[in-house]
């Protein structure tokens, strides 16, 4: 094996090795904070910080691997390059949204090999920023102060963008489908909760149905917005019951982690004065809101 070769392999383990030790870690952190029986809402947000830094800690370990490319790697032939940091460009980003930058190739050309690294680092920023963003809500919800943000909104413009952020989400192995109506969906909604309790869901129906085909639907009434998620073929229900944060706060099985983002999300459309179905054949969630205002 060449020296330039070995390099490469040792590059593509530490990439792979940080982006997973992030989510692993923030999952340890969550479920020694439920164990000890944290529900404040001061802890949480210091252990999001802490979260935050070590994102930012492992951001920056892994643009100075990408940044080494005129030192270790010839690629293909090609004269190696050097990608100079921008020092006007402020405080480092999220994990998520500096492997945006760097897959549009705007600090440089990116190969497939590093593509399908970056991939894997953006999704589990997304992943990881849904854990933390459940987890800050259902402390709020335990302490009873959970508000909404809402505002006016377009629904449909909203899952188009659930749909491309889930094959990010699932390093573009997947994607999921869309059919959405011609006219805009316009009612009163959190528009960043909403669109994660439609991420959650997706996600949730994904992994629990690996070879199905993940759709998002969205039907407009004369008095309320309907929005489904389907895998399809599948031929049992994802879950027996929806949880409720209540239970996922009472219990303590470490596995209950799978299921906290999906008890926020009931409560957080139950918020919007909608609600929440789950069926099967194929497996579903469905979601329903009024065209009105929120509480």
């Amino acid at each position: 094996m060449s020296d330039t070769h070995e390099v490469e392999v040792r590059r593509i383990a530490m990439l792979r090795f940080g982006a997973y030790a992030v989510v692993l870690a923030s999952l340890m952190g969550l479920g020694l904070f439920f164990a000890s029986g944290v529900r404040s809402a001061e802890s949480w947000s210091w252990f999001a910080l802490m979260s935050l830094g070590g994102i930012v800690g492992a951001v920056w370990s892994i643009r100075r691997a990408l940044g080494s490319d005129a030192e270790a790697v010839l690629w293909e032939g090609n004269d190696p390059h050097v990608v100079e940091p921008d020092s006007s460009a402020g405080p480092a980003p999220e994990e998520a949204a500096l492997a945006d930058v760097l897959l549009s190739g705007i600090d440089g050309d990116v190969n497939e090999s590093q593509r399908e690294d970056l991939e894997i680092i953006r999704a589990s920023g997304i992943r990881l920023r849904i854990l933390l963003d459940t987890a800050l809500d259902l402390s709020q919800l335990a302490g009873g102060e959970l508000r909404l943000d809402a505002d006016r909104a377009d629904v449909r413009e909203l899952v188009a963008r659930v749909a491309v952020e889930a094959a990010q989400l699932w390093s573009n192995k997947r994607t999921a489908g869309c059919t959405l109506p011609e006219g805009p969906c316009i009612t009163d909604v959190d528009e960043a909760r909403l669109r994660r309790s439609i991420l959650v869901l997706a996600d949730f129906l994904a992994t629990d149905h690996r070879d199905a085909d993940i759709g998002l639907s969205l039907v407009l009434s004369d008095d309320h917005i309907a929005i489904e998620v389907t895998a399809e073929p599948s031929d049992r229900q994802t879950l027996g019951a929806i949880p409720t944060p209540a239970e996922v706060l009472a219990s303590e099985d470490a596995t209950e982690i799978r299921r906290w983002p999906v008890a926020v999300t009931s409560e957080v459309i139950a918020r919007h004065q909608g609600s929440l179905y789950h069926g099967s054949a194929p497996s579903r969630f469905l979601i329903r809101l009024p065209l009105g205002g929120t509480r």
